[in-house]
């Protein structure tokens, strides 16, 4: 498959800590991949990287062909390049089907009110009640977002990313804070949304069970540093990921 993304020589310091270290990647389109490494290693940083949240101090970003380093981040959400769970974006007092049908006509209409037509209405709704089907949140439409889960209020985050019509979306730690059940139903979620809407996924994970389970590469972060991707059988059996967790999980 061809590229989607493609990182070269990223590099990023805070003071004297090498939090990026001169990474590269290539993410091909329609890949469901992971990213793992113990705390600190950089990986919430590269994500802030690569979405414009915060400048490098080298390398490029060349997401579809195009370079998009320095490129602001509302504009790289446009391309298509979306990130859930970055900062809360739930309305809490709102109800489910609320917060994802603004989100939806925010899209659809680009502005609220005068400026989106009676086809941004119609096309908004007709979006978020496909979204609240595929993400089985149909049921919950007319709960507050304060009423739900810690586990429904993710797939709520991930159900508005998805009005933004993303081709990859990138996923912070999906799973943190749920109990087991929930993350199993994650998993089953991240799945059938990646297939159903031909998604290319990144996510960071520290859920072993949930990296190896779905994910068809896994790229290791130790100290802003790539020390290895590949298969999960790769990856599990890679001498320096073994060493960089003291053979805890991953053996």
């Amino acid at each position: 498959m061809p590229a989607i993304l493609e990182i070269k020589d990223l590099d990023k310091h805070f003071g004297g800590i090498h939090v990026t270290n001169h990474v590269n990647i290539t993410v091909e389109r329609g890949e469901m991949s992971a990213i793992i490494g113990p705390n600190g290693a950089g990986k919430t940083t590269f994500f802030n990287l690569i979405t414009g949240s915060i400048p490098s101090d080298n390398g490029r970003v060349v997401y579809e062909n195009e370079d998009i380093t320095g490129t602001r981040p509302e504009k790289i959400v446009k391309m298509g390049m979306v990130r859930a769970f970055q900062v809360s974006s739930l309305f809490l007092e709102e109800t489910v089907y609320d917060n994802v049908y603004l989100a939806a006509l925010s899209n659809f209409g680009k502005n609220i009110g005068m400026f989106a037509d009676r086809l941004s209405y119609r096309d908004a709704r007709e979006h978020t009640e496909m979204i609240l089907v595929r993400t089985g949140m149909l049921g919950c439409r007319d709960l507050k977002a304060s009423e739900l889960s810690h586990g429904d209020q993710k797939i709520l985050d991930i159900a508005i990313a998805l009005t933004l019509n993303p081709k990859i979306l990138l996923l912070d730690e999906p799973t943190a804070g749920m109990a087991p059940d929930e993350r199993v139903k994650m998993m089953a979620l991240l799945e059938d949304l990646h297939q159903y809407f031909q998604l290319t996924t990144v996510f960071i994970e520290h859920d072993m069970d949930m990296v190896f389970g779905i994910a068809q590469k896994i790229r290791v972060l130790v100290q802003g540093e790539l020390i290895a991707e590949g298969t999960p059988d790769h990856i599990r059996n890679h001498e320096a990921v073994i060493e960089a967790y003291l053979g805890k999980e991953v053996v």
